[in-house]
């Protein structure tokens, strides 16, 4: 019990802290959102058709990115809902553009940057300036939004980078919760989240799912491995407060940084491999 009382002590005096609350069905949660997105992916791949997994895995994560920026906006906004239900349709938007592929990732973006502007012009009733509080719009809703998109989008460049970054994300939020939730420190979670990153990127290795080879599939998996705890403190740094209550954002934030990157990065492999 003391231990406990450490632990939320720390994640309360930390603004960038990284949290694990264990009240809930956190693991059949996590277990359940793994075989959600897998399922989304390998439907495409069992169809033969990779516009498939770009438009399931869209419509399973999309609606976790909008319940992200309502929970998010809550955070910042608690007693005015209709600015929480504005980041919500945002981070809803910005997501499920990624059913467009990789172009559809900054047409999303702009669509939730309209959403957002259009809400400044609706609204003055907000003691912000208009800079303050488009500032904290922004990272309630497009972060989520683009993360989610990025993901989706992988699909188009093949199913194997899709799933190859949802096994490595998935395995690293594995380890980390599993220990981090009972660690006295900050560091026993994450490190054990990069062990098990690693046991899953040396299968890959040994795979080497389309479109990468020994060499790429590696860069990608490091990759993974820096951008997952990254991604944790970036979360938490789009709250008001590290420990915010905010799951849907923390189901998504190990995507945050590692989904745009692989996207990004991904559409190089056939230069990289010529």
């Amino acid at each position: 019990m003391q231990r406990a009382r450490a632990r939320e002590a720390r994640w309360a005096n930390n603004r960038l802290a990284v949290p694990y609350p264990t009240d809930g069905p956190k693991i059949t949660f996590g277990v359940l959102w793994f075989v959600l997105l897998a399922g989304a992916v390998l439907l495409g791949e069992y169809v033969g058709s990779s516009a498939v997994s770009v438009v399931a895995v869209a419509a399973v994560a999309s609606p976790i990115a909008g319940l992200a920026g309502l929970q998010t906006g809550n955070a910042w906004f608690p007693s005015q809902s209709a600015t929480r239900g504005w980041t919500a349709a945002a981070a809803y938007l910005a997501a499920v553009a990624g059913i467009g592929g990789r172009w559809g990732v900054p047409i999303g973006l702009l669509l939730g940057l309209i959403v957002l502007i259009f809400y400044l012009m609706l609204y003055r009733g907000h003691r912000r300036t208009p800079m303050q509080l488009f500032d904290v719009l922004a990272r309630s809703a497009l972060p989520v939004g683009v993360a989610v998109a990025s993901l989706a989008a992988l699909g188009s460049i093949g199913t194997g980078a899709q799933l190859s970054l949802i096994l490595l994300v998935s395995a690293y939020e594995a380890g980390d919760f599993i220990v981090g939730s009972g660690a006295a420190n900050a560091v026993e979670g994450p490190l054990a989240g990069l062990v098990a990153l690693g046991a899953v990127a040396f299968i890959l290795f040994l795979v080497q799912p389309a479109p990468f080879d020994s060499s790429t599939i590696l860069l990608f998996a490091v990759l993974a491995g820096i951008c997952c705890p990254l991604g944790q403190v970036l979360a938490s740094g789009l709250l008001p407060r590290g420990n915010a209550w905010a799951p849907a954002l923390r189901r998504l934030d190990s995507y945050l940084l590692a989904a745009p990157i692989w996207l990004v990065l991904a559409t190089q492999i056939p230069s990289i491999e010529g």
